[in-house]
């Protein structure tokens, strides 16, 4: 039965600690999706909601819903009362569920709800309430059960405030075509404010704006990022599935440290736990007992594995050059427990019929050597014999239409991943054909790409001649990646935003690959110019 929302709010109790300070809701509307410039149709946070809503990890039958309440100065240690509410439409006339909950101090005022009791496939909206504001309306969408024929998703990783604005959340914040978005890691930069790009002359000074060390530092570059209102339409639009990679925490940090970490500044173990409880606090993610790796269904269409090839189990990064420390047995990258649960999962998935397995995860898993003393220690090319457990188990098992999505290089790749050395496999560049799976790579969202680094050239120099395996590549440019997925291919368009040195809403689309089911390897295709506004994809959604 549909449930009066301002019939709710008054026979509740919040309603009542509402009128006990004055400020009654019943007065109040929901604060509509109201357009701002570069994300049409999503209003930013305002006080005390200022950093927006979100949703994310979304099931068939849930969602997680999230917010922070900014509390008043005078009440900086007292909790605060929160409404929340999901609804089959944006005004709030037919609510499905709701609740009242407190923001409390000690998770630094961040409200997370785990809504269940939806229906599947559905856009559902929602928001919050407190004594002094409604929070902007948010939209979300479950998962599909059964069977599926198309999925489209967004991925992006790598935005660093200070560097520039966040374009591409706010070209992903214009579409209206999306099932969910994924983000793989380097959702924020622990850095100090000119340490890895001055935000001064753009009025994006990162707080603080000293190295983010302790949980109080990482909760405050967390709002800082949370502050952005592309970012904060990209969250309202739709449900994000994210992963961390290292500057969460500390730049190529794994199990035990991480080489932006010094012992003058405390213990890594320490460090580490504050970054990811604050992780847990400002994002939209289930807090699950086993970690950050976890899998979604989407019906019989796919199924999606994120990893942690970062905090979980991995071991220090072998020095570059250092090939018998590469090619170690007793190295890992995800750690004995992970690779196990990830085996599991390939094997399932195929068992159950399910057509596509998307792995998202953070690092490089092609190789990169192309038989050269050089290589970056801090992708799959220094945990080769973990690489070749899972090549070995997808040729094993024959299990086909694997896709992987890394973030991580700042720049844009798409690979064949050949079988590894030593296994028996062969693979044919000519025609793709041995290739165990393919990997798209998504652009930086403002971190300065690959081309500009000084040390780029080590990895880039002859490259298209080194490696047989690499389809495509893109150094110079800022975006994201578009991943659309039917049961008969992946296809992957990669997105370019205009120089984040200004904020704009432009895009252009350069290429497009596909992966053909069965086939494991990619064709190029033509890329049309991507949609600002999605209008396209949603005329394309609305007829097919």
């Amino acid at each position: 039965m549909a449930i009066d929302r301002r019939r709710f709010l008054k026979a509740s109790a919040l309603q009542a600690v509402l009128v006990g300070t004055g400020s009654g809701m019943a007065g109040m509307g929901i604060v509509g999706c109201a357009s701002h410039p570069g994300a049409a149709g999503v209003e930013p946070g305002t006080n005390p909601f200022r950093h927006g809503v979100a949703s994310g990890d979304p099931l068939a039958d849930r969602v997680v819903l999230w917010t922070r309440v900014s509390p008043d100065r005078n009440r900086m240690r007292e909790p605060i009362e929160v409404g929340w509410w999901v609804s089959r439409d944006r005004l709030g006339s037919d609510v499905v569920a709701s609740g009242r909950t407190r923001a409390r101090p000690e998770r630094d005022y961040t409200v997370k709800i785990d809504a269940g009791g939806l229906e599947p496939a559905s856009d559902y909206y929602y928001g919050f309430e407190s004594p002094t504001g409604s929070s902007p309306t948010g939209r979300t969408r479950t998962l599909p059960v059964g069977p599926v024929d198309h999925v489209r998703l967004a991925f992006a990783s790598c935005a660093n405030y200070p560097q520039g604005f966040f374009n591409a959340y706010s070209c992903i914040a214009n579409r209206d075509d999306l099932d969910v978005v994924l983000h793989l890691g380097d959702y924020l930069y622990e850095y100090g404010n000119g340490e890895y790009g001055d935000g001064t002359p753009l009025g994006r000074i990162p707080d603080p704006i000293h190295e983010a060390i302790d949980l109080e530092d990482y909760r405050r570059r967390h709002a800082t990022y949370k502050s952005d209102p592309d970012l904060q339409a990209a969250h309202a639009r739709f449900p994000w599935i994210t992963v961390w990679d290292d500057h969460e925490s500390a730049d190529n940090a794994y199990k035990n440290g991480a080489e932006n970490h010094d012992a003058d500044e405390g213990d890594w173990s320490t460090r580490k736990l504050a970054a990811i409880l604050a992780y847990h606090e400002w994002m939209p993610i289930r807090e699950l007992p086993t970690g950050l790796f976890r899998s979604f269904r989407f019906g019989d269409l796919v199924d999606l594995v994120m990893l942690d090839t970062r905090l979980h189990g991995r071991d220090a990064q072998p020095p570059s050059g250092d090939d018998a420390a590469a090619r170690d047995p007793d190295r890992t990258l995800l750690g004995d427990d992970q690779t196990s649960w990830l085996l599991d999962r390939l094997s399932e998935s195929n068992r159950d019929g399910v057509i596509w397995r998307v792995i998202g995860q953070q690092v490089v898993v092609a190789p990169l050597t192309g038989g050269t003393s050089f290589f970056n220690p801090d992708s799959w090319d220094g945990y080769r014999e973990n690489r070749r457990q899972i090549l070995d188990h997808l040729e094993q098992q024959e299990i086909d239409n694997v896709v992987f999505l890394t973030g991580d290089i700042h720049s844009a790749w798409a690979f064949d991943i050949p079988p590894a050395p030593g296994s028996g496999g062969t693979y044919d560049p000519a025609t793709g054909k041995g290739a165990r799976a393919v990997e798209f790579v998504a652009p930086a969202v403002s971190s300065p790409p690959l081309a500009t680094s000084v040390h780029a050239h080590r990895l880039i120099d002859g490259i298209d001649e080194r490696l047989p395996h690499l389809r495509y590549k893109n150094l110079e440019e800022n975006g994201f990646v578009l991943l659309d997925l039917t049961p008969e291919r992946v296809r992957a368009e990669f997105v370019f935003t205009d120089p984040v040195g200004r904020r704009s809403a432009r895009s252009h689309g350069e290429r497009a690959f596909e992966t053909l089911s069965g086939s494991n390897h990619l064709s190029r295709q033509d890329s049309p110019a991507a949609v600002d506004d999605g209008e396209a994809a949603r005329a394309t959604r609305r007829t097919g």
